[in-house]
């Protein structure tokens, strides 16, 4: 009986272990989408500063054309 007990411990702790190993998978697979996620956020951000910074360059080439060129 205790070879019964001492396996059914070890079943019971290896399938412990392998939850755990699951949920730390998953968990990581989280963090990595997020991760990802806030990278195309940054480079969504990125694109939309680089466009204001032309469209603000472009107003003030226009500017100078409106003033006569001074």
């Amino acid at each position: 009986m205790n070879i019964q007990t001492s396996n059914q411990r070890s079943c019971k702790e290896a399938q412990e272990e392998r939850a755990a190993l699951e949920q730390e998978k998953m968990s990581v697979g989280a963090l990595g989408q997020e991760l990802a996620s806030e990278k195309i956020k940054n480079i969504q951000k990125d694109l939309l500063i680089s466009s204001l910074g032309q469209q603000v360059a472009l107003l003030k080439i226009e500017v100078i054309q409106l003033k006569g060129g001074e």
